[in-house]
């Protein structure tokens, strides 16, 4: 064999030895970041507003829950997170005559709200805004639309809680 042709499988296989080892660096780093994904969730729990009674005229409730730099984990801000779920928990105006509760899920900073009916004095889990941006500046309202009630305020008999799961 001649010597220029030794030379160029060398080369050759020293080209293939280097991809090898860039596809295994880039396959470590993939599942390194794959292997710090945390489940997380972040719990708050707030009473509604009292809801003035006039007349016929519906009232409503609302219980913010905000989402501060505060509320993760230090040193975690600066990655993407994807919300799991919200699960959630609402309390009732027991004097009114009727009452509707709506979830509102805001993405962070954002003024444009996706809304969900959910029921008073009850629970569950909602994923309909699992495929939304999520990080602090996220929040929820639950709002309860109240109608009657004993004057001058109609007031509820508990708390409202939410609670955020994401990864990150």
């Amino acid at each position: 064999m001649k010597r220029s042709t030794v030379f160029l499988l060398l080369a050759s296989c020293m080209n293939a030895r280097r991809a090898l080892l860039a596809v295994l660096a880039v396959c470590v780093l993939v599942l390194d970041n794959a292997a710090y994904a945390i489940d997380r969730s972040i719990t708050k729990t707030q009473t509604p507003d009292p809801v003035l009674v006039i007349s016929n005229n519906a009232g409503v409730g609302l219980a913010f829950f905000n989402l501060a730099t505060s509320d993760f984990p230090s040193g975690t801000l600066p990655y993407p997170k994807q919300l799991l779920g919200v699960d959630w928990k609402t309390t009732y105006y027991p004097q009114s005559i009727s009452e509707s509760v709506e979830l509102c899920y805001y993405r962070p900073y954002s003024s444009e709200k996706n809304c969900v009916a959910i029921n008073p004095n009850s629970s569950g889990t909602l994923s309909d805004f699992n495929g939304e941006a999520f990080n602090h500046g996220s929040r929820v309202t639950i709002g309860h639309t109240v109608l009657g009630g004993v004057p001058p305020y109609a007031r509820p008999a508990g708390v409202d809680s939410v609670t955020f799961r994401y990864r990150d």
